[in-house]
């Protein structure tokens, strides 16, 4: 089957089986949250499943409390929420999107609005409102998975990590988690990048990034789970800790096929947008 053969079936899959999920909700009707997310935690799975995505899963699954992880791909989401029931935290623009606003919103998804996503004249959203929906989102009892650097990287390296979120984490006094996760591409791939053709970065365009995905010959992601962070006097040194036990953990994940390397050295930080390899920590 020809790549592009693979990406209009794929594609057309993935349409029908989100449509179904959107279905299948509407008659069910979950209720928002836990019960939710363990819904979507099934429909999910299928989706992977269906997309011939093989990932592996290394340490234990977090049962509750609070995860960090890197950040690469709007596939991120479905690839976590395959492996086990978490509520997400994602950017609030997701909210409005086809069919995947309204799926993310039944498994009780906190949307957070970023700065730089605000428009003129948009009231900025205020501490207290992400705070409480984080408070909300504790208390369903399942893990919540939130992705501290604010933006999806080529997976080069792990940015510095925003603290607003760790403020939920310390005034509910919620155990924190770390994981990180990497993507590589099948050796018939041999001229795929996986920092531009599966990660989601600078101003790629979400239709023609998931056709040109989804149209490989085989995509794995490995998803590993750390421990808890315990050096948590306040949000500076709970989110230095985090972020020095994810860079820990992406770097155990670093190996790559070799018949990659020579085109993933040649893409490497030349590729990056402009700004972002040293993009300055927000308070």
């Amino acid at each position: 089957m020809s790549k592009l053969c693979r990406s209009l079936y794929r594609s057309a899959y993935l349409l029908i089986l989100l449509i179904a999920a959107s279905i299948d909700g509407r008659i069910r009707r979950p209720k928002v949250g836990a019960e939710g997310a363990i819904w979507i935690h099934n429909w999910c799975h299928r989706i992977v499943n269906a997309l011939r995505i093989e990932c592996t899963i290394k340490g234990s699954l977090p049962t509750s409390g609070a995860v960090v992880s890197n950040h690469l791909s709007y596939l991120d989401i479905l690839l976590y929420s395959a492996t086990t029931p978490f509520v997400m935290v994602a950017k609030k623009e997701l909210r409005s999107w086809p069919l995947l606003g309204w799926l993310t919103a039944q498994a009780g998804t906190v949307y957070v609005q970023r700065s730089e996503d605000r428009r003129p004249g948009e009231l900025r959203q205020e501490h207290s409102e992400v705070n409480g929906m984080m408070a909300e989102a504790y208390a369903s009892g399942l893990p919540v998975l939130f992705f501290p650097e604010g933006t999806t990287t080529d997976g080069e390296q792990v940015l510095p990590f925003r603290r607003g979120l760790f403020h939920s984490v310390l005034n509910g006094g919620i155990p924190l988690r770390t994981a990180a996760l990497q993507f590589q591409v099948g050796e018939r791939d041999r001229t795929a990048i996986v920092g531009r053709d599966v990660c989601f970065v600078g101003d790629a365009l979400f239709g023609p990034h998931i056709f040109q995905c989804l149209g490989l010959h085989e995509l794995k992601a490995q998803i590993k789970f750390g421990g808890e962070v315990l050096q948590r006097e306040d949000r500076f040194v709970l989110s230095q800790s985090a972020h020095a036990a994810v860079s820990e953990l992406h770097g155990s994940l670093a190996d790559r096929p070799k018949y990659a390397s020579e085109i993933e050295r040649r893409y490497e930080k030349s590729h990056w947008p402009e700004g972002l390899a040293n993009a300055p920590e927000r308070p």
